[in-house]
């Protein structure tokens, strides 16, 4: 039913410990993080417009598709990295490009003049960036981006979403690692929990032989002492189930006070909407998760008139002393043409005190 439903979709976007089976939906599981990540909805407020727009950007390289944010802080400084196109997807290869922009607040941000940073001619094995994730090391003092090379043949029949990896002194300059570091994947999250151990959740194919859309079905968990040896987990951590029924798309996990959330899109039952909403859970291990699919954690606004009104998505949470902070990709109910799914680049925030 996934592959039916989502094939368009995923066209037109061209977002090792699992071991053991993840628990149920409902099961009893330690709760981590603050009190607010577990209630549903999620008491997220919104800032009522876009933080970066394609009807405010005035660079042409992102005037016609704007999404996957990936967000980080250093030296108090906001770095973001995002997707942006400047035409229909469908009139050709290569217009999924990498860009940039700084920001001193999280909240007002500078595009940078030399977007875009890198293109899909700077991908050696892939025509189209996607999902990017960017780490800044502490220890090595780098920039670590893991992503998504995106192939579609001539006849959008077959799909090839392969993880890439790439470094970079400044954020600005990358030097991309020559070949895919594992053969199935959408939207990496990693965290570096010691100089050896790096933890990802991300979106893949069960198997070589599966259908190619399978993917969107899948997060598992996968483990690295380098951050490009990847192994997996034996078992999906997150699955559709309830009002997620139509797939589990474009993970982010945060780790904080002993424990993990993540959050994650989906398409509602279409017996409640046909919107794109994210939905989230919570583990003690970041292995065995509590899932909650009764209700989305952070919903597009549907009927609203907002930017937000019909798809939340790609969902990257930042934990500071006083807030939480979530970006996020947007979309309104405007027309979609050529493949042009997201539009804005959203922010929401849960003060801590």
């Amino acid at each position: 039913m996934l592959s039916r439903i989502l094939t368009s979709v995923a066209l037109l976007l061209a977002g090792l410990c699992c071991g053991t089976e993840p628990k149920r939906e409902g099961a009893a599981s330690s709760t981590p993080t603050s009190q607010p990540l577990d209630r549903r909805p999620q008491p997220w407020q919104r800032r009522d417009e876009p933080i970066v727009s394609i009807d405010t950007t005035k660079q042409a390289w992102s005037k016609s598709l704007l999404y996957s944010p990936t967000v980080v802080v250093v030296k108090g400084v906001f770095k973001m990295w995002y997707i942006g196109s400047a035409g229909d997807y469908h009139r050709g290869s290569g217009v999924m490009n990498l860009g940039y922009a700084e920001s001193g607040d999280g909240i007002h941000w500078k595009e940078y003049a030399g977007n875009p940073i890198l293109t899909g001619n700077d991908l050696p094995f892939a025509p189209d960036f996607q999902t990017p994730f960017v780490l800044f090391d502490e220890d090595e003092k780098i920039y670590k981006m893991w992503f998504v090379g995106l192939y579609l043949d001539a006849g959008n029949k077959k799909m090839d979403q392969q993880l890439g990896y790439a470094t970079s002194p400044d954020g600005t300059h990358w030097k991309i690692h020559s070949e895919p570091i594992y053969w199935s994947g959408r939207s990496p999250s990693v965290i570096k929990e010691g100089p050896n151990r790096y933890r990802m959740w991300m979106n893949s194919r069960p198997s070589p032989t599966t259908n190619d859309m399978d993917l969107y079905s899948y997060i598992y968990e996968f483990a690295s002492s380098d951050g490009i040896r990847w192994e997996r987990g034996a078992e999906p951590a997150i699955q559709p189930s309830g009002k997620a029924v139509r797939g589990v798309i474009y993970p982010y996990v945060l780790k904080e006070d002993g424990g993990y959330c993540m959050w994650y899109g989906s398409f509602n039952d279409p017996a409640v909407d046909d919107n794109f909403h994210v939905y989230s859970a919570t583990s003690k291990d970041g292995s065995h998760w509590k899932v909650r699919h009764d209700e989305a954690a952070f919903a597009a606004l549907s009927g609203s008139g907002r930017f937000d009104s019909k798809f939340v998505s790609t969902p990257r949470v930042l934990s500071l002393n006083d807030r939480y902070l979530l970006y996020y990709s947007a979309r309104d109910n405007r027309a979609v043409h050529g493949g042009n799914i997201y539009q804005h680049l959203g922010l929401a925030v849960i003060p801590k005190n």
